[in-house]
């Protein structure tokens, strides 16, 4: 009878001790739970990425800033595609990937995101049809530039050489054009830690 009893007060202990245990915080935060497509959330970068230091692989980390039922979570992912312009037009641009969102209690949810805006980015940054981030590019910018500065000097060395003057002044001009614009080399992409953006949650 004896052990009976130490028996059954034995496998209460055990069943007392996993629901203590299913009931922790340490136990909750294994849990994963799902974020519903379309919510949008507002979140804060806490590192910095550029296209000249980062790599494709590199991780990353933000904070949602929105009040509400995910404030101050953290949203973890990993740039996806770095594509660099050329010297003289087209736009760098960066693909971020977003992987999972961490919550305060520690449960996680795997995410699938896009980009939707970039707020107040210095550099000019932009998000493009597809969701991928996108430099301010020269394009069409620096060959109007390049054009200007050959015909100011194919009319300046038309008034002071003739004919021979309009070549040389061409040349002249043209390098002075590309001298202010292409010379400056590739785009470049640089979201600074605490750079600001909007991504929606969706289904893929």
């Amino acid at each position: 009878m004896r052990n009976r009893v130490e028996g059954t007060a034995a496998g209460l202990g055990v069943f007392v001790a996993i629901v203590i245990i299913a009931s922790s915080p340490l136990f909750g935060s294994a849990q994963k739970f799902s974020v519903p497509d379309d919510v949008a959330l507002r979140i804060r970068l806490d590192d910095t990425l550029t296209s000249t230091d980062s790599q494709v692989g590199d991780p990353f980390s933000a904070t949602v800033v929105d009040k509400g039922d995910y404030r101050d979570a953290r949203v973890y992912g990993h740039i996806a595609q770095i594509d660099v312009s050329g010297k003289i037009k087209g736009h760098t641009s960066m693909l971020l990937r977003f992987d999972r969102l961490v919550v305060a209690d520690g449960r996680r949810a795997p995410i699938h995101a896009e980009i939707v805006e970039l707020y107040h980015a210095p550099s000019g940054e932009k998000v493009d049809v597809e969701g991928a981030i996108e430099s301010g590019g020269r394009g069409r910018k620096t060959i109007l530039h390049t054009a200007i500065g050959a015909g100011a000097g194919a009319l300046l060395g038309g008034i002071f050489g003739g004919g021979k003057g309009v070549g040389i002044g061409s040349v002249i001009g043209g390098a002075g054009g590309l001298g202010t614009t292409a010379f400056r080399g590739r785009q470049k992409i640089t979201l600074s830690s605490g750079q600001e953006m909007l991504i929606r949650i969706t289904g893929r």
